[in-house]
């Protein structure tokens, strides 16, 4: 086996603009008359709204699944059990992580952080917390008459709205696995053309009806004694290569140790 050696970390931070209202589900123990049927996820101390990093993470490796042909005919995840070869340079399974017990590719590359209110946000939010949710009203057609089924009552769910931003934070970490990191760092770009993916699809429930359109605005990468390094010039607007990644973050741009 070959040895595998950090060669350090990077973070990516960004302000996540929400460009549609944003439904990521608490779940319901009650039902109230007259309540929301489907209220958003909220801190439990402050009542304000976050975007949990297994969200991002989830709908990120979703995305890449896709992108990568790497969907299972059973519809669980990739990587979910040893019934599939098992590949260590595999950009999925380095970056997001596995199950798998014959895993030789090393730790899960990417820590993806909860997102909380931006600063100024969060001050609004203090000053009118109401103003940070909306009653979404949806109804069933009746296929007949072409209006609301009078059978099915209209349901409530709870959205936070378009205009909205978050601090979005992520680390990654790269590995040595005998190519001096340049696996790594592909899955790194991967990765960031995936947040260009997002941006195209949707966060949250309901992305089908018009939820959960997002943007990065900011996008920056952080490296250890370098100065932030600008993205939003360089991650849109790649055709994804399974076999080739974007150049979006280049070796000079990181620590690694040169090949």
């Amino acid at each position: 086996m070959t040895e595998i050696r950090e060669l350090g970390r990077v973070r990516l931070t960004a302000r996540l603009r929400l460009k549609s209202g944003l439904h990521i589900g608490a779940g319901k123990d009650s039902v109230e008359i007259g309540g929301i049927d489907n209220p958003v996820i909220k801190h439990p101390f402050t009542g304000e709204p976050y975007i949990p990093g297994s969200s991002l993470k989830g709908k990120l490796r979703f995305l890449l699944e896709w992108a990568f042909g790497a969907i299972r005919s059973d519809g669980q995840a990739w990587g979910f059990n040893d019934e599939q070869s098992v590949d260590a340079a595999d950009p999925v399974l380095r970056t997001f992580g596995n199950a798998l017990k014959e895993w030789k590719g090393g730790p899960t590359r990417l820590l993806m952080r909860d997102a909380p209110l931006c600063a100024e946000d969060r001050e609004r939010y203090l000053k009118a917390p109401d103003a940070f949710f909306e009653e979404k009203t949806e109804v069933l057609i009746d296929r007949i008459c072409g209006k609301a089924h009078d059978k099915v009552g209209p349901r409530q769910t709870e959205r936070v709205p378009a205009g909205v931003a978050f601090e979005f934070e992520c680390v990654f970490r790269l590995y040595n696995t005998g190519d001096e990191g340049a696996r790594d760092l592909a899955c790194l770009n991967w990765l960031v053309q995936g947040l260009a993916l997002l941006e195209e699809d949707a966060l949250g429930g309901s992305g089908s009806r018009g939820y959960g359109r997002i943007a990065f605005e900011g996008l920056t990468l952080h490296v250890p004694e370098r100065d932030p390094l600008a993205l939003d010039n360089r991650f849109r607007g790649h055709r994804f290569d399974r076999t080739q990644a974007p150049a979006i973050v280049r070796r000079e741009d990181i620590f690694l140790v040169a090949a």
